[in-house]
């Protein structure tokens, strides 16, 4: 999320924004660690990840940092 975050925050160049003054594209990262903890996050509230554990697989939605789309102007 804190990558996000300064993606957000470094995103200046007018033809990267949204109306709203957002990035108006997306950007997903996954994670798991040896413990096999997973996470899914996204700029936008969109995508989803897939994950198989001993329960089965599933889909998982991305925790959002912003809500709505990356829609352009």
């Amino acid at each position: 999320m804190e990558a996000l975050k300064r993606i957000r925050a470094n995103t200046v160049e007018k033809r990267l924004l949204n109306k709203d003054g957002n990035p108006s594209f997306g950007i997903n990262f996954y994670a798991v660690n040896a413990k096999g903890e997973y996470a899914g996050v996204s700029m936008y509230a969109l995508p989803k990840y897939a994950v198989c554990t001993e329960s089965g697989p599933r889909t998982i939605d991305c925790e959002p940092l912003i809500l709505g789309t990356p829609e352009p102007d």
